[in-house]
């Protein structure tokens, strides 16, 4: 990494540690800290520790995604590998906003460990691939289960939700085309294009010619490897939709470990996929700040007024902050590993 790029880390960092401090202040600003304090404590321990299970599977089953087509171009990848590149995959993603980070600093970790930047980025951008349409295909699925319950929750967020299932629906038309129909996104891409330059939002145009044209050979390389690879791709699929039930199983966790009832548990991972259909897009670092305030609209009816507030801290401690620390600890020491080791090669 550069001095530039480390600086940028930095910077995102501090801007993180603000808005968290700013999240939790305004989060706690209204809430009785005796009462939630007492929740905390008296929450099972067993079944919150199911959701840390949960949570730790989650993560292992992302590098998995991806070691299973690593292993399909003849490339093993080991357990403590898998787990590595994807807990750095998790704290990229969590410092940049919309998660944009993640997967471009694993490919330079990945590449100093001997896999090719350019098998790594194909593999990485099919796995990004999967977790999108894996994320609609529950989504509608667990929508329509549960019409009537998460029909009534999603009318204090219905904007949000509104606009994030548009903004996910449409990055997935334009995967499909990107990947399928290259002919027409070029067309399509070469209009905005011309139209942005006109309206000088572009003003040089040739660079932006190149990365639009170095974008499609990316989707140009994805689906060529999707079809080469077809069953390692199906049983990636597949580790890519469990990883998501473990996700959305957190808040059930939660739920129970509390000593509530009444909610099942297709209704809770619902809830969570209505809450991460509507802020997974947004741009901020790791959703930090609407995703506790989304959080505390659609905890209201469920937990209740005593319990919302512990409710989003042990979720989002889960599911959120306590992976952030262990991913930084991780992505830090590897990071440490390599200067020693090139160190040692000079």
């Amino acid at each position: 990494m550069n001095g530039k790029t480390r600086r940028n880390i930095l910077l995102q960092l501090l801007f993180l540690a603000a808005l968290i401090g700013a999240t939790f202040w305004w989060l706690l600003r209204d809430c009785d800290m005796e009462t939630m304090l007492a929740t905390l404590r008296g929450a099972s321990p067993w079944l919150s520790g199911l959701g840390l299970l949960c949570m730790g599977l989650y993560i292992y089953c992302g590098g998995s995604c991806a070691a299973v087509l690593f292993h399909g171009m003849g490339r093993p990848m080991g357990p403590l590998r898998r787990l590595k590149y994807h807990l750095i995959e998790f704290f990229f993603s969590a410092i940049t906003p919309s998660s944009s980070g993640g997967q471009p600093f694993e490919v330079l970790f990945m590449r100093f460990d001997g896999y090719k930047a350019t098998e790594s980025s194909v593999v990485l951008l099919v796995v990004a691939v999967l977790y999108k349409i894996a994320m609609l295909v529950l989504f509608f699925s667990l929508y329509f289960l549960n019409f009537a319950f998460l029909h009534a929750q999603v009318a204090g967020i219905w904007f949000l939700f509104l606009l994030g299932l548009f903004l996910n629906v449409a990055v997935i038309v334009v995967i499909l085309l990107a990947l399928y129909a290259q002919k027409a996104m070029r067309r399509l891409c070469g209009g905005c294009l011309r139209l942005l330059s006109r309206l000088r939002v572009v003003r040089r145009r040739e660079a932006a010619q190149e990365k639009l044209d170095a974008w499609l050979a990316s989707f140009h390389d994805c689906a060529g490897f999707m079809r080469a690879h077809p069953w390692p791709v199906i049983k990636s699929f597949c580790i890519v939709l469990f990883q998501r039930v473990l996700y959305l199983l957190i808040p059930w966790c939660v739920y129970e470990a509390m000593g509530l009832s009444g909610v099942t548990v297709w209704q809770m991972m619902g809830l969570q996929l209505l809450l991460s259909v509507s802020v997974e897009m947004m741009p901020l670092p790791g959703a930090v700040g609407i995703s506790e305030s989304v959080s505390l609209v659609l905890y209201d009816a469920i937990f209740g007024a005593d319990f919302r507030y512990s409710a989003v801290i042990l979720t989002r401690g889960i599911s959120y902050y306590l992976p952030l620390l262990v991913s930084g600890v991780v992505t830090l020491g590897t990071r440490a590993a390599q200067l020693r080791a090139g160190t040692a090669r000079r």
